[in-house]
């Protein structure tokens, strides 16, 4: 049996004390929440907030304490392929909302009521219900710009604030990772694959912290260990941009990146030297 995966979110806000969801009124006739299909490298989450951001333009903070999955054959000419869709609880910090024009025809805030007669999948329905129910029994939190921060796929949206990180290190000698090499984004790219690597060096999964459109620092995933690198690098090397350390967030990049490498490698140990 084949497998796809999709994820998202149910997007909600308070206005009031009201709570409200936005629901997405697809151009292929159909209403749901907002979802997409997971790309090369990405965890869950990362495909949460890329598809809210496209279909949105929405800065949103995921709750992944709220995971819910449905599953369904999504063609009916192939039920051999079966489509696990993920999806988490998500708000809006920051953005104006802005459809995808190439797959959405509106976004509509509505009432819980309202939003589970214009939901078309039962199973969207099902999720919408343990959310609310999820969020009416916990306590409202208050979020800023700082908790927009999370890891992503390197890619051109942040590359001229990574590159701009070369202003300073030509200055001080501090070598970024990778920010003197030419067509980064195909290095990094061919890193994670293993291929094109420089003798003795093994693949490895560079992702970059940002919030909103701004290089924060980079990460870089280790696949193998070589006897050196036992020694010295482990699995996980991170630096953050100079005039952005001793904020604490290292730390919190650190933890972001556990978190991928439990999800996408399944490591049972992971080293940090």
């Amino acid at each position: 049996m084949e497998k796809e995966k999709s994820c998202g979110a149910v997007i909600y806000k308070y206005m009031g004390d009201r709570l409200v969801f936005l629901l997405a009124e697809m151009n292929r006739g159909h209403t749901s929440l907002v979802k997409g299909h997971v790309e090369d490298g990405e965890s869950e989450i990362m495909t949460a907030y890329r598809e809210i951001k496209e279909e949105t333009n929405l800065e949103v903070v995921i709750d992944n304490d709220f995971r819910q999955i449905i599953s369904y054959p999504p063609y009916k000419s192939n039920t051999d392929i079966i489509k696990d869709v993920i999806f988490f609880a998500a708000t809006p910090v920051k953005g104006r909302m802005k459809k995808q024009k190439e797959e959405v025809d509106a976004l509509i805030w509505c009432s819980y009521k309202k939003a589970q007669k214009m939901l078309t999948h039962e199973g969207d329905r099902g999720v919408l219900n343990k959310a609310r129910n999820y969020l009416i029994n916990k306590p409202r939190l208050k979020y800023s710009e700082e908790d927009l921060m999370r890891l992503v796929i390197p890619s051109k949206i942040y590359l001229k604030s990574y590159l701009e990180t070369r202003v300073h290190e030509e200055k001080t000698s501090d070598d970024f990772v990778n920010a003197f090499v030419p067509d980064v984004l195909k290095k990094i790219e061919d890193a994670r694959h293993g291929k094109n690597l420089p003798y003795g060096w093994v693949s490895c999964t560079y992702l970059w912290l940002v919030k909103g459109e701004e290089f924060i620092g980079e990460t870089s995933i280790r696949h193998d260990l070589t006897d050196g690198l036992l020694r010295f690098g482990g699995h996980i090397g991170y630096r953050i941009r100079h005039e952005k350390r001793r904020r604490g967030y290292g730390t919190k990049m650190l933890r972001l990146t556990l978190d991928y490498i439990r999800e996408i490698f399944g490591f049972k140990q992971v080293l940090i030297t």
